[in-house]
């Protein structure tokens, strides 16, 4: 499962990298209910975040991410193994996963899978996620 970097998560790394002195800021991942074409200019007020059923945010932890990659792509991957998994308790329909600043509310990757309905008991994972940056 790959996805795209979108410009302002990209700003807020360059920033974190380069001008702030503070430990960058904490992300989570979350599901949405809305068929969102994901473009570079795609905002967290674009997605409809799903709260409910199952389908609730999860924090990443910053320990569960890969060193990135020195080839072409950058790749950083999120928990190889296992993913991420929400666990449905009720009915959901899904159509993808957006990652988010959890102070800044910014998106910095996402991705559209297309529509998934699920019912209850059934099981949605991410994995693996990798975040990929061609090298200009």
């Amino acid at each position: 499962m790959a996805a795209s970097f979108l410009v302002e998560g990209l700003r807020e790394m360059m920033d974190a990298a380069f001008k702030d002195s503070a430990t960058p800021e904490n992300h989570e991942i979350f599901l949405f209910s809305n068929d969102e074409t994901i473009t570079s200019a795609t905002v967290d007020a674009d997605l409809t975040e799903i709260t409910t059923n199952g389908g609730a945010k999860q924090t990443l932890t910053k320990a569960s991410w890969t060193a990135a990659t020195d080839a072409d792509p950058v790749v950083s991957r999120y928990n190889g193994s296992t993913g991420v998994v929400w666990t449905i308790t009720g009915s959901l329909t899904v159509y993808g996963w957006a990652i988010r600043g959890m102070t800044s509310g910014k998106l910095y990757a996402a991705e559209n899978f297309g529509t998934k309905t699920l019912v209850n008991g059934d099981s949605l994972t991410a994995a693996p996620i990798d975040l990929k940056a061609d090298i200009p």
